[in-house]
Parts: structure tokens; sequence; C-alpha cells
């Protein structure tokens, strides 16, 4: 089920890339078309138009057509003047119907295979003479004047233009095609991903809420079936459930702070802190819990100079790397924390003398609910949710988390985070 709905969201995903970019050439490709053959018709425009302007304002009749125009001229009758100058042009420029609602426009004109380009205007100036100065009767006088150029070649390289935008559309369109699945299934890695993350969450975080529930639920169970007992005689049940809420509110405090962490709703509040006393603040209420369990407890803090940090969350963080090392640690052994500075970097190690953690589990323990213990044994309490968190707070202040093995058995976890110059 789970790869139909991936494949559904490739599919989806490709679909829109695929047409945004189509879309994209689609439009550059118009534009480029539009302007190209714009540009082809401006150029014979302006020539028409020139021509039309000079014939329209001589004195008189021009002569034979040049390389480019022809020049048509009119009486009031609408009969051709100077049919005399058209030469082999006679025959096809007869062809041509004269209609007057073009009249001051330009437009194009199908004779046979041949495209012409026109323009028709009236004659402003009055020609009573001809050339050779001799009087013009009023029959032969010009009342209208056409000018004409043949077009097939530029429409013809417009046509080839188009064939050739067509062909390199359909060339791109594949390339695009192509490109849009690459793309789409490289994308999807990351939304995949986390997609698997989130059910392995979900998962696992259902069976951690699940287990302290049904404690709870099979206590309150037993209370009930024993209405006469007093609160001593069922103190231990009362105890384990209260043991349960606590760890249950431990839970959901740890995964709401994974939650807003990952979507960067949480920011950081950096402060100059006399890191000294702030290590002292924290390590003082866990000397006496570590002594009471038979432990050792060494530090060595060569912090002189305030350091630029988020103190609530690096509180947290070796808060966590603390009792994670207590829990590891057994009676009689001794845990070490020492800080110092080192290449502008406040380096942090909190070190253990427990059972260790075997190095294919080294990367694994920072992932969320993992912990070395896979038997499900509670004896170390915690949710699995630690670890992921001290990897968060690390990493929201670019710094960097390794564990490494302890020469006399055990992990030391270090912590590198960067400080203000």
């Amino acid at each position: 089920m789970d790869k139909i709905v991936n494949r559904k969201q490739q599919i989806k995903l490709f679909l829109i890339e695929f047409f945004s970019f189509l879309i994209v050439f689609t439009i550059l490709g118009t534009i480029i078309f539009v302007f190209y053959q714009r540009n082809t018709y401006n150029s014979v425009d302006s020539t028409l138009t020139r021509r039309t302007q000079m014939a329209s304002n001589s004195t008189n009749m021009m002569g034979p057509p040049d390389f480019q125009t022809i020049t048509i001229y009119y009486n009031f009758k609408g009969k051709i003047l100077n049919s005399q100058y058209l030469n082999n042009m006679a025959s096809t420029v007869s062809k041509i119907k004269v209609n007057k609602d073009k009249l001051n426009k330009i437009y194009n004109l199908e004779v046979g295979e041949t495209t012409l380009r026109c323009a028709y205007v009236k004659v402003h100036s009055q020609m009573t003479v001809d050339r050779n100065g001799e009087p013009i009767k009023r029959s032969q006088r010009p009342k209208y004047v056409l000018v004409l150029r043949n077009v097939t070649p530029e429409l013809q390289g417009v046509e080839r233009f188009k064939e050739l935008l067509l062909a390199s559309f359909i060339v791109f369109g594949l390339i695009v095609f192509i490109i849009s699945y690459i793309i789409s299934g490289y994308n999807m890695k990351p939304v995949l991903k986390a997609w698997k993350q989130q059910e392995e969450f979900v998962d696992s975080a259902a069976h951690e809420i699940r287990t302290p529930l049904t404690i709870i639920q099979n206590k309150l169970e037993g209370l009930m079936t024993k209405p006469n007992d007093t609160i001593k005689e069922q103190a231990s049940a009362i105890i384990m459930s209260l043991s349960e809420i606590r760890r249950l509110n431990s839970l959901t405090s740890d995964m709401l702070t994974l939650a807003r962490a990952n979507s960067n709703v949480i920011t950081l509040e950096k402060t100059p802190v006399n890191f000294t006393e702030f290590m002292n603040q924290i390590l003082e209420p866990y000397a006496d819990l570590i002594e009471s369990q038979n432990k050792k407890l060494v530090t060595s803090i060569n912090v002189t100079k305030p350091v630029l940090i988020d103190a609530k969350r690096v509180h947290q963080l070796i808060v966590i790397l603390l009792d994670n090392a207590i829990k590891y640690t057994p009676t009689g052994a001794t845990i070490t924390v020492n800080s110092s500075i080192e290449n502008r970097n406040l380096k942090i190690q909190i070190c253990d003398t427990g059972i260790g953690i075997s190095d294919k589990n080294k990367k694994s323990v920072f992932k969320r609910f993992y912990r070395e213990e896979k038997s499900g044994n509670k004896k170390t309490g915690g949710n699995g949710l630690g670890l992921s968190i001290a990897e968060w707070i690390v990493s929201a202040h670019k710094g960097h988390i390794k564990i490494t093995d302890n020469p006399g058995g055990g992990s030391i976890f270090t912590v590198l985070l960067p400080v203000a110059k």
C-alpha cells in the first residue's frame, strides 16, 4: 500500500515538473516565433510605407518597378495607368482586385502561389503632366497607388523557422520528460526517507505509550478489585502507576521537543555564559546522586572565558549525557566530565566506564526510540529519545557529537560547539 501511495506521489510530482517545463518552453518558443515573424514583416512594411509615401506625394508617375517593389497607379475608375512599366508582371497584376476597404492599410494578398504584401493609398498630389512634361488627361491621372512586394521567400523562411522550432520543441520535450522523471525520483528520496522516519516514529511512539498505559490500567483495575484495602497495602501498585505516569510525561515532553525541532519552531537564544559556574550548577545535584549509588564523579572544567550558547538547551544536553553515563556505569566505577576550549570550539566530554557501545550501533544510538538493549530491559529506564534530542541540540549550535570507546571500558561522548571569537 505504501509503495502504491509513494508511486502516486512520484507520478504527481513528475507531471507537475514536466508540464511546468513544457509551459515555459511553449511560452518561450511562442515569443521567439512571434518576434521573428513580426521582425520579418516590419522590414517589409517599412519599405512599403516609404514607397507609398514617395508615390503618393510625387508630381509624376514613377518609372519601372525596382528590384523589390512594384508600384501600380489606378485612375478614379480603377484602371491601371502604368501597365507599360510592369513588363512580365502585367498578367499577374491584372488579376489583382483592388478593395477600397483596404485603403491606407498593409495586408497580404494571395495571387496563385505567390504571396504579395500590399500597401494601398490615395494619391495626394495632383499629377497634371507626365514624366515628359506633356499634359495628362483626367482619365489618365492617378487616383490611387498600390505598392506590392513579393514576400513568398520571407514567408517560406518563417515557415521553415516554425518547423525548426517545432522540431526543437519535440526534442527538448523528450529531454524535459527524461529530466523531470529523474528529478522527481531524486526529490522523492528525502520525502520517502522522512515518510519512513515518520512511520517508524509513530510506531515506536505508540509502542512506548502503550506499555505504561497498560501497566497503569492493570494496576488501577487491580485496585478496583480490592476496595477494602488501605493505601499502605496497595502502595506498590500506586507507586508503580505514578512512576509510569512520570515516564509518560517525560516521553510526551521529549516527543514534543523533537516535533518542534523538526518543524524549526524552536529557535536558540544564545547568551554569554560563565561556563565554569554553569557546569558547577549542573553537576552539584548529581554529585550526591552519584555518590549515593557508590559511584565516583571526576570533573575538569578548564573554560575561563564566557561562551555564547543557549544555556537552557546546553543544560538539557549535559543532563541527557550525564543521565546516560549514570545509567550504564556500574557500582564502584567512575564518571568523568571534562570541558575546555579547543580551536575556537567548546569541547565537552562525558566518559563512563559502563558496558560500552558496539561499533555497529554507534551511529544508531542517536535514532529515535533506539536502545542498545534490544531485549526490552527497562532497568536503565529512559525512552530512547534522549540522545536524539542531544544530537538536535548540538546540530542547532552547528556543532558535532561523536562516540568513542573508553580505553578503560565504557564510552566517551565528545561534543564540540562553536563559540564566539
